[in-house]
């Protein structure tokens, strides 16, 4: 539902000449997560995108399927980043814009590092990005070279069932039928 939000959201915001394609997989399992730390994980890497392609047309895609990384895979990236086998939901969002070169590849986790002139960015988006991908227990890849786009994959754990709230507490409803009375 998240990643939908922020299509449509995006859709609205991005210039035509842009095409957004969405390959998101709606039966993908559940990972515990927060709402609006994806949302803000989906939008920062969109926005790059558009950002890499608004001098040019070019093609945003989203998408989003379950992964198993089977005993043995390798799916290390340029940063060595070791995904453990396991079940997975994978975030893709892949761009046909300007690409990165090797040396700002290297930075664009780093806090404060931004390729845009002075008062266009912060340096923040790809650090937030990565921090929240590793505080949910995910990995994060980029792959890129100049004249060829970027792809950033996002891989997050994949949870068996999906946990029941509580049901309120006696004491707590209590605690709330006598602050009704009073």
């Amino acid at each position: 539902p998240v990643t939908s939000e922020v299509l449509k959201l995006l859709r609205g915001s991005i210039p035509s000449t842009i095409t957004i394609v969405d390959n998101i997989d709606r039966t993908c399992g559940p990972v515990e997560a927060d709402p609006s730390q994806i949302h803000q994980v989906i939008m920062n890497l969109c926005t790059n995108a558009y950002h890499a392609m608004q001098e040019t047309k070019g093609c945003l895609s989203l998408s989003l399927k379950d992964l198993e990384i089977a005993e043995g895979s390798d799916l290390t990236d340029r940063f060595n980043t070791y995904i453990p086998p396991g079940k997975y939901i994978e975030l893709e969002v892949s761009d046909t814009g300007q690409g990165i070169d090797e040396q700002v590849l290297e930075k664009v986790f780093d806090p404060y590092f931004t390729t845009k002139e002075m008062g266009k960015g912060t340096g923040l988006g790809l650090a937030l990005v990565h921090g929240i991908v590793e505080e949910h227990s995910g990995f994060i890849q980029v792959e890129s070279s100049p004249g060829h786009g970027s792809v950033f994959r996002i891989f997050f754990p994949l949870i068996e069932s999906v946990p029941e709230l509580e049901p309120d507490s006696e004491e707590k409803n209590n605690f709330c039928q006598e602050a009704e009375k009073n």
